[in-house]
């Protein structure tokens, strides 16, 4: 008898802990993920380049000036900022 008692009570303490797990973490609401490439979060787009060395050399720029940025991993490649640095780097692009 001693042993189904203690078989219920682990059981019960292991959907116990289900319960408050599904509750506290079980909820996952963040979007869909991105599987298109055309999403970038909160970075915009300042430019938009044909080849990886021209992406590299224009983000190089930036970052020599300050800004900082990043590109996409598919060509054409897209030159990608934060939105507070967006008109530091038009003017930077434009030099």
């Amino acid at each position: 008898m001693t042993g189904i008692y203690q078989t219920a009570v682990v059981f019960g303490v292991l959907a116990l802990l289900a319960l408050v797990l599904r509750y506290f973490a079980g909820n996952d609401r963040r979007a869909v993920p991105d599987l298109d490439g055309t999403d970038f979060g909160l970075l915009s787009e300042v430019a938009l380049v044909p080849t990886e060395e021209a992406a590299n050399v224009l983000v190089r720029k930036l970052k020599t000036n300050g800004v900082r940025a990043t590109r996409s991993r598919n060509a054409p490649y897209r030159i990608m900022v934060f939105p507070q640095d967006v008109a530091n780097a038009h003017l930077v692009l434009k030099t």
